[in-house]
Protein backbone atom coordinates (compact mmCIF):
# COMPACT_ATOMS: atom_id res chain seq x y z
CA UNK A 1 0.00 0.00 0.00
CA UNK A 2 1.23 3.35 -0.52
CA UNK A 3 2.07 6.25 1.61
CA UNK A 4 -0.41 8.41 1.18
CA UNK A 5 -3.14 5.71 0.29
CA UNK A 6 -1.63 4.06 4.12
CA UNK A 7 -2.42 7.68 6.23
CA UNK A 8 -5.46 8.52 4.78
CA UNK A 9 -6.44 5.18 5.81
CA UNK A 10 -5.14 5.56 8.86
CA UNK A 11 -6.84 9.04 9.42
CA UNK A 12 -9.64 7.79 7.99
CA UNK A 13 -10.53 4.98 10.46
CA UNK A 14 -8.65 6.81 13.75
CA UNK A 15 -11.50 9.50 13.06
CA UNK A 16 -14.26 6.99 13.06
CA UNK A 17 -12.86 6.36 16.58
CA UNK A 18 -13.14 9.73 17.39
CA UNK A 19 -16.29 10.17 16.34
CA UNK A 20 -17.48 7.03 18.44
CA UNK A 21 -16.28 8.48 21.28
CA UNK A 22 -17.58 11.87 20.71
CA UNK A 23 -20.87 10.25 20.21
CA UNK A 24 -20.29 8.09 23.96
CA UNK A 25 -19.42 11.42 25.56
CA UNK A 26 -22.49 12.91 24.09
CA UNK A 27 -24.30 10.71 25.15
CA UNK A 28 -23.13 9.63 28.63
CA UNK A 29 -21.75 12.78 29.83
CA UNK A 30 -23.43 15.74 31.58
CA UNK A 31 -26.79 14.47 30.85
CA UNK A 32 -28.20 18.01 32.53
CA UNK A 33 -26.31 19.66 30.24
CA UNK A 34 -27.64 19.20 26.63
CA UNK A 35 -24.96 21.51 24.95
CA UNK A 36 -22.08 20.04 27.34
CA UNK A 37 -20.69 23.23 27.60
CA UNK A 38 -18.06 21.67 30.75
CA UNK A 39 -16.93 19.50 27.64
CA UNK A 40 -16.22 22.33 25.35
CA UNK A 41 -14.08 23.92 28.23
CA UNK A 42 -12.51 21.08 29.57
CA UNK A 43 -8.67 20.45 28.60
CA UNK A 44 -5.67 18.45 30.23
CA UNK A 45 -3.56 21.67 31.48
CA UNK A 46 -3.79 25.52 32.00
CA UNK A 47 -1.28 25.55 28.99
CA UNK A 48 -2.88 23.14 26.34
CA UNK A 49 -5.82 23.91 24.26
CA UNK A 50 -9.64 22.40 24.94
CA UNK A 51 -11.62 19.76 23.63
CA UNK A 52 -12.89 21.64 20.68
CA UNK A 53 -9.59 22.85 19.75
CA UNK A 54 -8.20 19.34 20.06
CA UNK A 55 -10.65 17.60 18.09
CA UNK A 56 -9.99 20.10 15.03
CA UNK A 57 -6.22 19.75 14.94
CA UNK A 58 -6.90 15.95 14.69
CA UNK A 59 -9.09 16.88 11.71
CA UNK A 60 -6.54 19.44 10.48
CA UNK A 61 -3.77 16.84 10.02
CA UNK A 62 -6.06 14.86 7.33
CA UNK A 63 -7.32 17.89 5.80
CA UNK A 64 -3.85 19.33 5.36
CA UNK A 65 -3.18 16.09 3.60
CA UNK A 66 -5.78 16.61 1.51
CA UNK A 67 -5.09 20.12 0.59
CA UNK A 68 -1.69 19.30 -0.11
CA UNK A 69 -2.82 16.32 -2.56
CA UNK A 70 -5.46 18.79 -4.88
CA UNK A 71 -3.38 22.40 -4.44
CA UNK A 72 -6.85 23.53 -2.20
CA UNK A 73 -6.94 25.84 1.24
CA UNK A 74 -7.91 23.86 4.12
CA UNK A 75 -11.27 24.93 5.69
CA UNK A 76 -11.12 26.66 8.60
CA UNK A 77 -13.18 25.56 11.78
CA UNK A 78 -14.39 28.18 14.60
CA UNK A 79 -13.64 26.39 17.75
CA UNK A 80 -13.83 29.02 20.18
CA UNK A 81 -17.71 29.05 18.89
CA UNK A 82 -18.03 25.51 18.16
CA UNK A 83 -20.60 23.11 19.86
CA UNK A 84 -20.61 19.67 20.21
CA UNK A 85 -22.46 19.01 17.03
CA UNK A 86 -20.06 20.89 15.64
CA UNK A 87 -17.12 18.44 16.56
CA UNK A 88 -19.04 15.43 15.57
CA UNK A 89 -19.42 17.05 11.91
CA UNK A 90 -16.30 18.12 11.52
CA UNK A 91 -15.19 14.57 12.44
CA UNK A 92 -17.86 13.10 9.86
CA UNK A 93 -17.03 15.75 7.11
CA UNK A 94 -13.06 15.09 7.22
CA UNK A 95 -13.72 11.26 6.97
CA UNK A 96 -15.69 11.63 4.08
CA UNK A 97 -13.25 14.13 2.45
CA UNK A 98 -10.66 11.43 2.69
CA UNK A 99 -13.51 8.69 1.52
CA UNK A 100 -14.25 11.11 -1.77
CA UNK A 101 -9.96 10.96 -2.60
CA UNK A 102 -9.91 8.30 -4.78
CA UNK A 103 -6.62 9.46 -6.48
CA UNK A 104 -3.61 8.73 -3.67
CA UNK A 105 -1.20 10.89 -5.34
CA UNK A 106 1.88 9.32 -4.63
CA UNK A 107 4.31 11.55 -6.80
CA UNK A 108 3.26 14.06 -3.81
CA UNK A 109 5.20 11.32 -1.23
CA UNK A 110 8.18 11.10 -3.65
CA UNK A 111 8.63 14.87 -4.00
CA UNK A 112 8.85 18.05 -2.42
CA UNK A 113 6.77 20.14 -0.38
CA UNK A 114 7.13 22.53 2.21
CA UNK A 115 6.37 23.07 6.20
CA UNK A 116 4.77 26.15 7.58
CA UNK A 117 4.82 27.32 10.76
CA UNK A 118 4.00 30.79 12.32
CA UNK A 119 7.37 32.52 13.61
CA UNK A 120 10.10 30.08 11.35
CA UNK A 121 11.23 30.21 7.95
CA UNK A 122 9.36 27.87 5.35
CA UNK A 123 11.17 24.44 5.72
CA UNK A 124 11.79 22.47 2.48
CA UNK A 125 10.68 18.94 3.10
CA UNK A 126 9.91 15.98 1.27
CA UNK A 127 6.25 14.94 1.26
CA UNK A 128 7.33 11.69 2.79
CA UNK A 129 8.71 13.11 5.46
CA UNK A 130 5.79 15.90 5.87
CA UNK A 131 3.42 12.89 6.21
CA UNK A 132 5.78 10.64 8.54
CA UNK A 133 7.50 13.28 10.63
CA UNK A 134 4.61 16.26 10.95
CA UNK A 135 1.16 15.16 9.76
CA UNK A 136 1.06 11.85 11.38
CA UNK A 137 2.68 12.71 14.97
CA UNK A 138 0.82 16.02 15.74
CA UNK A 139 -2.44 13.74 14.85
CA UNK A 140 -1.75 11.19 17.22
CA UNK A 141 -0.92 14.02 19.73
CA UNK A 142 -4.34 15.55 19.09
CA UNK A 143 -6.25 12.92 19.13
CA UNK A 144 -4.95 11.29 22.48
CA UNK A 145 -5.44 14.80 24.00
CA UNK A 146 -9.14 14.78 22.93
CA UNK A 147 -9.42 10.90 24.37
CA UNK A 148 -7.83 11.95 27.23
CA UNK A 149 -10.00 14.80 28.11
CA UNK A 150 -12.91 13.06 27.47
CA UNK A 151 -10.93 10.13 29.66
CA UNK A 152 -10.33 12.76 32.61
CA UNK A 153 -14.11 14.16 32.42
CA UNK A 154 -15.65 10.73 33.55
CA UNK A 155 -16.16 8.96 29.95
CA UNK A 156 -15.43 5.20 30.68
CA UNK A 157 -13.21 4.54 27.60
CA UNK A 158 -10.19 2.33 27.37
CA UNK A 159 -7.59 0.72 25.14
CA UNK A 160 -10.06 -1.08 23.39
CA UNK A 161 -12.50 1.92 22.74
CA UNK A 162 -9.23 3.52 21.23
CA UNK A 163 -7.88 0.19 19.23
CA UNK A 164 -11.32 -0.19 18.07
CA UNK A 165 -10.01 0.44 14.23
CA UNK A 166 -8.34 -3.58 14.77
CA UNK A 167 -12.13 -5.15 15.41
CA UNK A 168 -12.96 -5.77 11.66
CA UNK A 169 -9.27 -7.60 11.21
CA UNK A 170 -9.77 -9.51 14.43
CA UNK A 171 -13.71 -10.77 13.56
CA UNK A 172 -11.92 -11.89 10.02
CA UNK A 173 -8.96 -13.60 12.42
CA UNK A 174 -11.76 -14.71 14.77
CA UNK A 175 -14.14 -16.43 11.91
CA UNK A 176 -11.27 -17.95 10.35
Amino acid sequence: MSIVKRNLDIYRTRLVTLGNILGRAEAELFPDDPEKKALLEARLADDMLPLPSQVWFTCRQAELLLGKLNGAPVKEFETDSASFADLKAIVAETISRIEAQTDAKEDFAAGQTTLELPGFPTLPISGKDYIDEWLTPNFYFHLVTAYNILRAEGLGIGKADYMSHLRPMLAAAAAG
